[in-house]
């Protein structure tokens, strides 16, 4: 099978985006990419954007997924520890990060819900991540890979890309959303997930993938 995926897979992704987030125009051969679960996408990001040669830093919510401090090591780069103490909400901060960090950053990871507090990063809160990835070209990841794990129907959690619209950033430069079957669907050695957003992001990380990253197996798709 094509690292791009077939395009009834892409469509899909598209459409349960569109309608779970609210998005509109979104383009099944530019803004999505199938990946065989967000771990193994969660770490080959940080090889297709980190290595730039700023002495690069990598940030990532603290507790994490180590998978983030993984990829930056692997990358060469050194990784930022954003704390998530209960007097935050557990969640990160992005003006404890310094000018000088975010100036030296090439990639940051959020993760909503997030693990393992369960926290929900809320649309105000990523659009000041949003606003600061602009102003300091870093790629901003949203591992969203339990925002389908939620308790009250009518209020799902938002994600990255809807933060993105609601704030007029339909471009979604410098943005990824990344999703998973794993936790959501209890399929974890199904490999299935997909990455959404800045069309420029996904074409580099599909031609990276088409070196280092395995094709979905159709019957997976």
């Amino acid at each position: 099978p094509a690292t791009g995926g077939e395009r009834d897979l892409r469509e899909a992704l598209v459409a349960w985006l569109e309608r779970r987030h609210g998005l509109s125009d979104l383009d099944a051969d530019r803004h999505v990419l199938p990946v065989t679960g967000t771990r193994e996408a969660l770490f080959a990001i940080a090889q297709t954007c980190v290595g730039h040669g700023r002495g690069a830093l990598v940030g990532c919510p603290n507790p994490f997924y180590q998978i983030y401090e993984g990829a930056a090591l692997l990358a060469g780069a050194e990784t930022l520890l954003l704390d998530t103490p209960e007097d935050q909400d557990f969640l990160p901060d992005p003006d404890a990060i310094s000018e000088a960090q975010w100036n030296a950053m090439e990639l940051l990871y959020l993760c909503t819900p997030g693990n393992p507090a369960g926290a929900v990063t809320n649309e105000a809160l990523f659009a000041r991540f949003i606003e600061k990835a602009i102003t300091h070209d870093v790629v901003l990841v949203s591992d969203e890979c339990y925002s389908e794990i939620y308790p009250d129907e009518s209020a799902p959690p938002p994600g990255l890309l809807s933060a993105c619209k609601a704030m007029g950033h339909d471009s979604f430069r410098n943005c990824l959303s990344m999703h998973s079957l794993s936790k959501r669907s209890n399929l974890p050695g199904l490999r299935s997930g997909f990455v959404a957003g800045d069309p420029d992001l996904i074409r580099a990380f599909l031609r990276y993938r088409s070196y280092h990253g395995s094709a979905m197996p159709l019957h997976h798709q």
